[in-house]
């Protein structure tokens, strides 16, 4: 079984109301898919935005490695919105999350 490998790293000001992290989906050692998002936390119209974008690389990660997986989008945004939040205080230290594919 394939597994779905989510990073996330915090960049910019960790004092800034904005938040902006570096995210990266690979499936299984696959070339990774990179992002890059920013978003408020009291604007969650950015929030869901930016777990959209989320979404659409990890689902390019899963097609470009050649899987036949199709994880739900609640899955995949799950997936991110956990490895964001595991990274959020880390001061530029990566975090990782996996979704059994």
């Amino acid at each position: 079984m394939a597994t779905l490998i989510c990073t996330a790293k915090r960049v910019g000001d960790l004092e800034s109301r904005t938040e902006e992290y570096e995210l990266a989906f690979a499936v299984d050692g696959s070339s990774k898919q990179e992002l890059r998002i920013r978003y408020q936390a009291a604007r969650a119209y950015e929030i869901n935005a930016a777990l959209d974008a989320a979404v659409e690389k990890a689902r390019r990660a899963i097609s470009e490695a050649g899987s036949e997986a199709r994880p739900t989008d609640e899955a995949l945004s799950q997936l991110a919105w956990r490895t964001l939040q595991s990274a959020k205080y880390e001061r530029g230290e990566e975090k990782r999350n996996t979704l059994e594919l």
